[in-house]
């Protein structure tokens, strides 16, 4: 089978389309996220909002909604704890992580019998993506989009001197609330796809990635972009003809690509040292 019956077979179709949304978004989010040291949120988000997943399951209802409204929560909370509360955002995280897992687990342990749909959303299913989850996703995306636009010089003045931004009244605090919700629904977006363990390999490893080869804000946005989007197309391809996870195809070439780039721009740096 060649690449041009691949692509014309439905759920791949879905999948390619919802990867590249999902690669442009991620790419955004994660171009402001990484540089303000926030990764480990991702993980924190993504594992609590498992316990919306397992509501939804739980009760019979389209569990993504679930997720996304918990999700959602996290993020404002995360947002809102720089200032006013006392706890810090990486305790915060913890503590989201640690009760949406344990509150998933209790809950699935009433569940009888064995639940596939619970591994699709845990490491993701080319197969699980459906068009109602395509016309969500692209909803989100349209609407950050214009949100972007609309923000975009306070994301990038307070990612790169949150001091400046107040000086010259950028608003600074509705941008943090956008970033860290918006980030929020953007991973919940990708579980299906990616899986609730693998999903912010999507939001960090593009930007570090294109952290070692650009040398500015334009170079690395660009180059998040193009190496998210390629190592989903890739990723799934690869998913598809090994019949294995779309979630760990898509995170370990990541990996590698990072990898690649990472000796790379040392060697580089190694060799212009030694010139004479």
């Amino acid at each position: 089978m060649d690449l041009f019956e691949v692509i014309t077979i439905p759920f791949m179709q879905r999948a390619f389309l919802g990867s590249i949304m999902l690669a442009i978004l991620f790419g955004l989010f994660g171009t402001f996220i990484v540089p303000r040291k926030l990764g480990f949120m991702a993980d924190g988000i993504s594992h609590g909002s498992l316990l919306g997943i397992a509501v939804g399951i739980f009760i019979g209802v389209y569990p993504i909604i679930f997720a996304i409204i918990l999700a959602a929560i996290f993020g404002f909370l995360l947002a809102r704890v720089n200032d006013y509360g006392r706890i810090t955002q990486d305790g915060l995280v913890g503590i989201f992580l640690a009760g949406g897992m344990s509150g998933a687990i209790i809950l699935l342990s009433f569940m009888p019998g064995y639940r596939p749909e619970l591994m699709s959303y845990l490491f993701g299913n080319l197969l699980s993506i459906q068009w109602i989850d395509i016309y969500g996703l692209t909803l989100f995306f349209v609407l950050t989009i214009i949100l972007f636009r609309m923000q975009w010089r306070s994301l990038v003045i307070t990612t790169i001197h949150t001091e400046l931004a107040y000086v010259i009244n950028l608003p600074v605090t509705l941008s943090k609330y956008f970033l860290f919700i918006g980030t929020s629904i953007a991973l919940i977006c990708g579980v299906k796809l990616l899986g609730i363990i693998l999903v912010s390999a999507l939001l960090i490893i593009p930007v570090l990635t294109a952290n070692q080869i650009g040398h500015s804000f334009k170079s690395t946005l660009i180059g998040t972009q193009i190496c998210g989007i390629s190592c989903s197309f890739m990723g799934i391809l690869f998913a598809y003809i090994l019949d294995i996870p779309s979630g760990p195809s898509i995170a370990l070439l990541l990996v590698c690509i990072f990898l690649s780039a990472y000796l790379y721009s040392n060697i580089k740096k190694h060799t212009q040292g030694v010139k004479i």
